[in-house]
This record gives C-alpha cells, structure tokens and sequence, in this order.
C-alpha cells in the first residue's frame, strides 16, 4: 500500500478534464481508409492518431447515418478538418445504404478489439465474489469414485440445474482482495476446466454427461450455465481517455501468471461501483528506484524495507483497456506494454 500512496500524486498531474486534449492525428494518416474485415476499432483509431484513446474527439456521430457509431466492414473514413480540428467522416455509399435489413446483419460491426481478446471476458463470468460463491452449484464426484475422465463420463452436482441448457465447470485460480472505507471485498479468478450437459435429475442433485474436458475435474469445482449468445454483446464500445479522478492497482492477471505483457487480461481493484466503464483507458506506472544516504553518499535502498530517503521518477510500463467492470474490480486488457510488469503497478489516467 505504501509504494501505491507514493504513486498517487501522479494523479494530479491529470488535467480535471480531458476535454481541452486534442487528437494528435499521425504523420502517416491515411486521408481516407475503406473498413476491412479483422479490423478493430482500436487499430483503426491507431491507424489516425498517435493517442487512440481520444477516438471519440476524432469520431463525430453522423446524424445522416442509421446506427453513426457503428463501423462496418466496406465503409470508407474520410480524414478532414474544421475549424484546424480533425474529424473522421464515415462515408456509407449509395450501394450501402440500399441494402437490404437482411444483408446488413450478415455484415456485423467491427469489435472494439479482436473477439479473441474480449468474448471469452465478456460472455463467460471470468470473476466471482465471494458473496457469489455461497450460490453457485458445486460437483461431488462421480458414481464409480473416479478422478480421470474423458467426454461421455458423467458427474454429480449438488443443485438442482436446468436441464436444457449447457453447463461449464470452472476452478478457482486466485483469489484477489481491496480494502476500504472498513470494508474488504474479494473476488476469485475462474478458470474453465469442462463443459456438460444435464443428463438426469435426482432428489436435490443432476448428473452431468461431460462434452468437452480441457483438464481434469475436481470434487468443489464450480458449475456455471454457459455464456451467453454473442449477438447480445455489447462488442463495440468506443475507446476513451479515463476521467481523472479515477485510479487503480493491478493485483494480478486472470490467468494466474506472475509477470504481464501487452494482450494479456489483467485485473483491476476497482469496478463499476468506483465508475470504471469498458472502453476507458489507463497508463500503467511502477515506482522508480529507492533511494537513501546523504549526500555523497547515495545508494540505492530495498525497496522491501522502510527507510528510504527519496524515490526517482515512476516508469510507465504500459498502457491498459478496461474490457469489463464486476461490482469492485475489473477486467483490463494490455494494450501495450514496453516491459513485462508484475501485480502493484498503478493504472492513471493518459496524461496527453
């Protein structure tokens, strides 16, 4: 906690508003750029500016256009300016716009970033809370007390599960805590180990028949129904500068791994409650060196140990996205990263 208070004065070097911060448009910008299929919002803000995250200052809603903020694969975006400020215009040709209801749903939107990266963190519960956790249904065993299994096994569980839909069992990989205000919330990290469908329904219990293993199972693993249908997913929110009021402390990623690197998913200690929303945006920094001694006498001091006499300038190690806020934390992806980071660095607002 210490060395995340040292960092916090960084926070008044944000401006109060990101309102005066204007998009710095690349040298190489094209002038205009037809959408391709596999483009991102985010490579195509990163295609024009050399700050991305300030998207919705060069993306201005076109009241002509049915649906102005969503991008399609064959529209065409036109650099202009006005009044010395750039503007992207979305061009949707005469073709375009008759096409017919039908033809426009097989042609969906461009995703904020590569679907890879977001559906599995959007659509599954990558998260829990431990108030959660008192509800969620829990897997027994099986009947011949076996430990190894493979598709077409079957399993118990101790609830009662809907027996038309398909069921993923999870593993608790980590758990992360925040503490605050007298409170302390904490939330776990899932891991998928399964996939079953209900096969019968016993007093309080369901057999499972396994479809998919990626691991064995375990007697308190974890039953949860299966995401949900893409199409419900909000996929296209625009990137946008962080409001500057709003911090936070990486505490960990969501696959367990010690050291953090760009397109990595990393978790977050603050969530919807603290008004994080997906799509805003955050530098990472880690704390510069320790220093103590008089003068003429520096030396550099562990940092594991109190003592020091002054700290050298924070390091900014990347830059994140957040994809998905729970109540108190959040799920983050790496965006760029200039070195691998550890849990403790402390995401801030952009401060250009």
């Amino acid at each position: 906690m210490k060395r995340w208070l040292g960092l916090v004065g960084l926070a008044l070097w944000v401006p109060l508003v990101w309102a005066d911060y204007l998009p710095i448009v690349r040298k190489d910008a094209p002038q205009t750029y037809i959408v391709k299929k596999g483009d991102t919002l985010w490579d195509i803000s990163s295609y024009f500016l050399d700050n991305p995250w300030l998207w919705p200052k060069l993306w201005h809603a076109n009241s002509y256009i049915k649906n102005p903020h969503l991008i399609y694969p064959g529209d065409r975006l036109r650099l202009r300016w006005v009044k010395g400020q750039p503007q992207l215009v979305l061009d949707r040709g005469k073709a375009q716009v008759k096409l017919t209801p039908k033809m426009r749903i097989a042609s969906s939107p461009i995703t904020t970033l590569h679907d890879s990266l977001m559906f599995p963190y959007l659509a599954e519960d990558k998260l829990l809370s431990a108030q959660s956790l008192e509800n969620v249904a829990r897997v027994i065993g099986s009947s011949d007390g076996r430990s190894y299994m493979a598709p077409g096994d079957t399993i118990w569980v101790d609830s009662i599960l809907d027996g038309g839909s398909e069921w993923w069992i999870y593993r608790i990989n980590e758990t992360f805590s925040r503490e605050g205000e007298g409170t302390k919330h904490q939330v776990m990290a899932l891991q998928e180990v399964a996939k079953a469908r209900v096969k019968a329904i016993d007093k309080e219990r369901s057999l499972l028949r396994l479809t998919q293993l990626r691991q064995e199972i375990h007697q308190n693993d974890l039953v949860l129904p299966a995401p949900i249908d893409t199409r419900s997913l909000n996929m296209s929110f625009a990137p946008t500068v962080a409001p500057s009021q709003l911090q936070a402390q990486v505490v960990g990623s969501i696959s367990g791994q010690q050291y953090m690197a760009s397109k990595q998913v990393v978790i977050l200690d603050r969530g919807h409650l603290d008004n994080f929303e997906p799509g805003q945006v955050f530098k990472l920094y880690r704390d510069g060196a320790d220093i103590s001694g008089p003068r003429g006498e520096y030396a550099y001091h562990d940092s594991r140990f109190s003592g020091a006499e002054q700290q050298l300038k924070h390091i900014e190690v990347g830059e994140v996205m957040v994809l998905r806020p729970y109540e108190y934390f959040s799920l983050a992806v790496v965006t760029k990263s200039f070195e691998p980071f550890k849990a403790g660095v402390v995401a801030l607002p952009p401060t250009y």
